[in-house]
């Protein structure tokens, strides 16, 4: 038996701007798609959560509190991708980490305000403008699991 060779692949910058592309690409076409067939509520998750809470009527059930995340958890995960590839595509050893932080999440919430704003001249909404903050969010922890792949080594034995 002889010793495994251990191939390292590295992504370089135009490969996560292209990358970053065609998760806007994607993420725009969702919206497009959606529109008409999903329907953004006016009322945001967690304000009706902590109004139920507050109120003394019923209790809340399982089915009632995971409807109410489910449309905040899901715009978290739909950028946490983008904030990913921004992040990668962002950070050079020139500018100083925190930039590249601020830098890809100021986007998203820039990208998802856009995408609200373009939503207007669709024939629904699927977002609605306190989604942006989630999604801000999103991006952000995109943008942590972008920095920490520095730290960690993933290596496939062929």
């Amino acid at each position: 038996m002889g010793k495994r060779q251990v191939h390292v692949v590295r992504v370089s910058k135009p490969v996560a701007i292209a990358l970053l592309a065609l998760t806007t690409a994607a993420m725009i076409g969702l919206v497009w798609f959606l529109s008409g067939k999903a329907y953004a509520a006016n009322a945001h998750p967690f304000r009706e959560l902590i109004a139920r809470l507050l109120s003394s009527e019923r209790p809340l059930s399982r089915g009632l509190v995971l409807a109410l995340v489910m449309p905040v958890t899901a715009n978290i995960l739909l950028f946490v991708p983008w904030g990913f590839f921004a992040f990668v595509a962002l950070d050079t050893k020139t500018r100083p980490r925190k930039s590249s932080y601020a830098i890809t999440v100021l986007a998203a919430f820039a990208f998802a305000l856009a995408i609200c704003l373009w939503e207007q001249s669709l024939p629904t909404r699927v977002t609605a403008l306190p989604d942006t903050i989630s999604n801000a969010v999103g991006a952000l922890a995109g943008a942590a699991l972008g920095h920490a792949r520095k730290s960690v080594r993933v290596r496939f034995a062929v």
